[in-house]
């Protein structure tokens, strides 16, 4: 639809107003005005609930040194279990703290020293392992010797032959074996561990002689008494061995003992001659180095005075 004139003039009239137009500049003014309003409003709200604010922050921080507070105390805690804890195994392994601290300022030289030195006690050691080697190396040999001659026949007993053969060797041959790693260092004294583990059969096989004569005696003397003739034996000798046969137990016991003593002995015996040796070790080595740094310190002021020596 097309607008007349008069609705033209209506709709311009309308627009250039003048009374109209300061209505609508009232009108903004009052909207600016109730923005500033609410603004000022919301500050002075802000403002009111700042106390609140600072008293929530006040207490987050309480809270804060409390939780701390509460963690320095575990932490105190468990130290002191710790400690206490330290204390008690120091008990049960038979060491306190001042002994520890004692053995780790113990310096590497003192312990060479210490280890380095033989006293009393490991001079009686020695001598009763030479004592025990001796008497082994003499049965030994005797068992041997007996072995060989019972085997010359045509008919020999064969048992009494393997037994005094192999037992006999076996003696021998450990006595000497331990002997040189008495004697030398060779192999880390491997001689001295051979003839430990070696004492330990031999008691038991004494040990087992004991318990066969003990339980069925006449078996024995049955087969000495069968083959008398070839193992260089009478009846008065067999009357002989069954008459001193408590003296027979009581030798076998003792030399299972002396046996046994020779393992332990022997053992211990290793482990300090090993320590000798090696604290004898660095002792030399430590030796060496102070004179070579002797000799450089001692030739170091020649070589700077000689001219020849300047490239």
């Amino acid at each position: 639809m097309k607008m007349t004139n008069r609705q033209w003039l209506g709709k311009a009239k309308l627009m250039y107003n003048p009374v109209k137009r300061k209505r609508d500049k009232d009108k903004t003014k009052k909207d600016s005005n109730s923005g500033t309003s609410a603004a000022a409003a919301t500050a002075a709200h802000d403002h009111a609930s700042s106390p609140s604010n600072l008293h929530s922050e006040i207490e987050s921080d309480a809270r804060q040194k409390e939780r701390n507070e509460l963690r320095d105390a575990r932490r105190k805690e468990r130290e002191e279990r710790r400690k206490q804890f330290d204390k008690l195994q120091d008990k049960r392994d038979g060491k306190s703290s001042k002994q520890k601290k004692k053995e780790q300022k113990i310096s590497q030289e003192e312990r060479d020293k210490r280890d380095a030195r033989l006293g009393c006690c490991h001079r009686f050691t020695q001598f009763l392992v030479k004592l025990i080697h001796v008497i082994d190396a003499i049965i030994g040999l005797a068992c041997v010797i007996y072995g060989v001659f019972i085997f010359r026949f045509t008919q020999p007993a064969m048992a009494a032959v393997i037994t005094f053969l192999t037992f006999g060797s076996l003696m021998l041959s450990t006595s000497i074996v331990g002997t040189i790693g008495f004697c030398t260092s060779i192999c880390r004294r491997f001689g001295l561990a051979l003839s430990a583990g070696s004492a330990a059969f031999i008691a038991f096989f004494y040990m087992f002689v004991i318990i066969a004569l003990l339980a069925d005696p006449d078996t024995c003397f049955n087969y000495l008494t069968a083959n008398q003739s070839v193992l260089y034996l009478n009846d008065a000798s067999i009357a002989m061995i069954r008459m001193w046969l408590p003296a027979i137990y009581i030798a076998f016991a003792s030399l299972a003992v002396v046996e046994t003593c020779r393992f332990f002995v022997l053992r211990k015996l290793r482990n300090t001659l090993l320590r000798h040796d090696a604290a004898q070790r660095s002792i030399s080595e430590r030796s060496k180095q102070q004179q070579d740094s002797n000799r450089t310190i001692l030739t170091a002021p020649l070589l700077e005075d000689d001219p020849s020596w300047v490239v």
